[in-house]
């Protein structure tokens, strides 16, 4: 066993790099020399006898344990899209506005034969998204700093999908067109309809197929001995556009 790996104790993750020091957390303090000794399933025990299992970091904890930088999209939005795109895994993905880079993780881990290019505007941005593939161990993320609106007419090959969450996503449209192959994909996301009003529009008039707009909502339910109902209320996260590029 390697780190990067999680410890959980209820609700509660902690992501561990190395076996040495110690690890406080607000039900105690772990002696990380010991996770040396163990293997995944197994538990180790805070100074206040708290127990916290030892599990793989996988993609499952990439929303939750990835570095932030700016607000990510949510892994139910980025399922949305690997699934109704029809994502192949020796695809090839254009990601703009890198942000945290949870996105580009999550097209990367289950496109593992493939590759990602993602475009990232702001470098502090650019180096929190480095930091958190190297910790994830992705290997097929190609990451630039720039404006991707520039540089997209220097891309020579065709993409599969075009993965839009940045401002000038409207200008970025007619660039994505050219970008995709025939039958390749282009999903942008928006967390205000008035945009997604205008990128809608601007993907008909582009010339895309199949479009379509829409919002996911996760209701997460708790369970009492009186019912059963909403753990939390509904809340926003962001609309999904998304269109096909057929000749």
């Amino acid at each position: 066993m390697k780190p990067p790996v999680v410890l959980k104790s209820g609700k509660n993750h902690y992501l561990v790099n190395e076996f040495s020091g110690e690890l406080h957390t607000h039900k105690g303090i772990i002696k990380l020399e010991e996770l040396k000794n163990r293997n995944f399933g197994d538990s180790v025990r805070t100074h206040l006898g708290v127990e916290f299992r030892v599990l793989p970091f996988n993609a499952a904890d990439f929303f939750r344990l990835f570095k932030k930088a700016p607000t990510p999209v949510m892994p139910k939005d980025i399922g949305a899209v690997i699934a109704y795109s029809g994502l192949q895994p020796d695809s090839l993905i254009f990601d703009a506005g890198t942000g945290s880079g949870v996105t580009a993780a999550y097209f990367a881990y289950f496109n593992k034969y493939g590759e990602v290019v993602t475009v990232e505007k702001r470098p502090e941005f650019a180096r929190v998204a480095r930091e958190n593939f190297k910790m994830a161990g992705l290997k097929n993320i190609h990451q630039i700093i720039g404006d991707a609106v520039q540089m997209a007419d220097a891309f020579k090959k065709e993409f599969d999908l075009v993965f839009l969450d940045m401002k000038d996503d409207v200008a970025m449209i007619p660039k994505a067109f050219q970008m995709l192959r025939n039958s390749g994909f282009l999903a942008v996301y928006n967390p205000y309809i008035e945009q997604t009003k205008a990128v809608y529009e601007e993907i008909l008039r582009t010339g895309f197929r199949d479009v379509e707009s829409f919002e996911l909502v996760r209701v997460d339910l708790e369970f009492k001995r009186i019912g059963t109902r909403q753990r939390v209320g509904i809340f926003h996260t962001g609309y999904i556009t998304m269109g096909r590029k057929i000749s």
